[in-house]
């Protein structure tokens, strides 16, 4: 068997081994849109090959950190599958080491992190000898608790520009580690989606600018209900702030009743007591959080309080 790096046309033999692997299609303008015309535009993906048979695959998708005062190059670990008749022959251990070395070669790249799930868990710290970073719960709000305030000057955004970014800057610095989110990585994440459809909502204050960026779906837990994922709420410490967001949120998905607002925020950000006051509790489903340090001098990733994170980071939501 043999380890080669992606080649364009591979993605005939890809979709099917997804779907043989977890028995769902996956689209070719998802897999396109995450893995060849991401925000860094680089592409990171091992293939195992069994003659003309592809029996494995691993790819990560190139992100941006900032690094204290530096930009990096960090990866989200994403789509592991091994075709079932080669399952147990470590495949997935063996692409995963290739992908690392060889990107950390070719691209000086710092660490790979994700969200393993309950069944990838294991494997990731037994055989890739990832490290926990944090087990993080769902910050989730009843929308019987939001508050009827006025909400008028909170307005649908159209786009990203500079002030998001700027807006993400400023509310996030005490974070040492953080998605570098430009109005372009922006842009990508959340208006290019090819199967997701994002709200975005913004308020001016003064020369300011805050946004949030919501999902609504079907209730995974009550059938025929509704929920909103706030993937984004970049505000600052500000009770009033937030329950204008919160309340101009539910005011336009009316027509869904959703039940339940949810979202993830760090228990040591400012705005956890805040929004706790405002009815935010935390559920489940908890998420594991997880990283493998690539280059040892940025120690600093491995401390779970120096990262900021949101739902947007996950390709779950």
């Amino acid at each position: 068997m043999e380890i080669r790096d992606y080649q364009t046309g591979d993605e005939q033999h890809i979709l099917p081994l997804f779907a043989k692997t977890f028995g769902k299609p996956l689209s070719e303008q998802f897999w396109k849109w995450r893995f060849l015309d991401n925000s860094v535009q680089k592409v990171m993906i091992k293939l195992m090959w069994d003659d003309n048979l592809l029996v494995g695959h691993y790819a990560a998708s190139p992100v941006k950190l900032q690094y204290e005062d530096k930009s990096i190059l960090s990866a989200l670990s994403m789509t592991t599958m091994t075709h079932p008749d080669y399952a147990g022959q470590g495949i997935f251990s063996q692409l995963a080491d290739a992908l690392y070395q060889s990107e950390l070669e070719r691209s000086d790249l710092k660490a790979v992190w994700g969200f393993p799930n309950n069944n990838s868990h294991y494997a990731f710290q037994k055989n890739l000898r990832w490290q926990n970073l944090e087990t993080i719960p769902t910050f989730t709000l009843p929308t019987g608790k939001i508050k009827t305030v006025s909400h008028s000057h909170v307005t649908i955004a159209d786009t990203f520009t500079e002030a998001h970014a700027k807006a993400v800057e400023a509310t996030m610095q005490p974070y040492a580690v953080r998605v570098e989110r430009s109005s372009e990585y922006l842009t990508w994440r959340y208006k290019d989606h090819p199967e997701n459809t994002y709200v975005t909502f913004q308020l001016n204050d003064g020369d300011k600018t805050y946004f949030a960026v919501t999902k609504v779906f079907l209730s995974f837990d009550v059938s025929g209900k509704f929920e909103v994922d706030l993937a984004e709420l970049v505000v600052p410490n500000d009770e009033t702030i937030i329950a204008a967001f919160l309340a101009a949120i539910n005011h336009f998905y009316a027509d869904r009743s959703p039940i339940k607002f949810n979202m993830w925020l760090p228990l040591n950000d400012p705005k956890h007591i805040t929004l706790e006051k405002l009815g935010f509790v935390n559920a489940t489903p908890i998420t594991y959080f997880g990283i493998k340090l690539i280059d040892p001098a940025y120690d600093r990733l491995l401390d779970n309080k120096s990262w900021d994170y949101a739902l947007g980071y996950s390709d779950v939501y």
